[in-house]
């Protein structure tokens, strides 16, 4: 196992879910399956090559490691609809762009 993959593979898998819980949020707050799924689905690819890179195995000794790729996954999907949730209730408008927050821009809008 190569340790430094194993860490950036984790912090990569974890920021990068933050927007994806955050589309998924708004995906469920709208009703819209397609959306929801999208979000939820899309950054398994991601995950899985991180684990490739850290050099996991899928054998039994490799399991307890995965795991943790697991909950860093949905650690980071949790946090994006935690961020939905809150922009939501301060009376933002969020749509589905966790990136519109930080520019201070309008739905829709290049940042």
């Amino acid at each position: 196992m190569n340790v430094s993959w194993f860490i950036i593979g984790l912090m990569v898998t974890f920021l990068v879910n933050i927007p994806f819980g955050f589309w998924r949020a708004h995906a469920k707050r709208t009703g819209n399956k397609l959306e929801w799924a999208l979000a939820v689905h899309l950054p398994v690819p991601l995950v899985v090559l991180m684990r490739y890179l850290a050099g996991l195995s899928w054998n039994l000794e490799g399991a307890p490691l995965i795991l943790v790729f697991v909950l860093a996954y949905f650690l980071g999907q949790r946090t994006g609809g935690k961020l939905y949730q809150r922009a939501h209730e301060s009376g933002l408008n969020p749509g589905r762009n966790v990136f519109v927050l930080w520019s201070g821009g309008g739905e829709g809008e290049a940042i």
